[in-house]
């Protein structure tokens, strides 16, 4: 009875132990198998993110690109009328410089002799105070009714000349001439600034 006991209690031991193995075998497995499930997970996840992350790096890169465009854009388009405003800048100095007395003098002379006697000559206060007593004399041995000089403020060089009491003048003021020659200059400048560099 004591082999039989024995026996029991070896086989009980037995079945124990391998009851436990297979128990651990089983634990073993299911962490292996959620271990695989998580690192599957995770990669899973992290090849989302690295997706996501180019997706978001293409936008950017786009988005980038587009605003250099539209910088590129808008600086030519800037600079073109930086450019424009510059030679109209320079156009008008030089007209101003070319409107000396002597020349208004003369330009004054000849556009009081086509309008014949009455006219009115606007210009500004400097060059009134320079051209009245040399273009009095001159106006009154050649016409019967003398010219009438005034100042206007608003004239920086050159004049304005028409008939007494018409208020229509014609426009010699350097203003009016830039204004004149831009309208025949500004195409060409334009167009060249257009051009391509390539």
């Amino acid at each position: 009875m004591e082999v039989k006991l024995e026996s029991l209690i070896e086989k009980i031991k037995t079945e124990g132990i391998e009851q436990a193995r297979q128990n651990a075998q089983a634990i073993i497995d299911k962490a292996q198998e959620e271990a695989r499930q998580i690192i599957n997970q995770a990669q899973t996840e992290a090849n989302q993110v690295l997706e996501n992350a180019r997706l978001e790096a293409r936008k950017i890169e786009a988005n980038t690109l587009a605003a250099l465009k539209q910088a590129e854009r808008d600086t030519i388009l800037v600079t073109r009328e930086k450019l424009k405003n510059l030679f109209d800048t320079v156009l008008k100095k030089e007209i101003g410089a070319t409107l000396t007395p002597g020349f208004l003098a003369r330009l004054i002379l000849v556009v009081v002799q086509s309008i014949g006697s009455g006219a009115e000559v606007l210009l500004n206060e400097t060059d009134l105070t320079e051209l009245q007593a040399l273009l009095l004399d001159k106006t009154h041995a050649g016409l019967s009714e003398a010219v009438a000089f005034k100042i206007d403020k608003g004239i920086s060089k050159g004049f304005r000349i028409g008939r007494q009491g018409d208020h229509v003048y014609y426009d010699f003021t350097d203003q009016s001439l830039t204004d004149f020659l831009r309208e025949f200059l500004n195409p060409s400048i334009t167009e060249l600034l257009n051009r391509d560099n390539g």
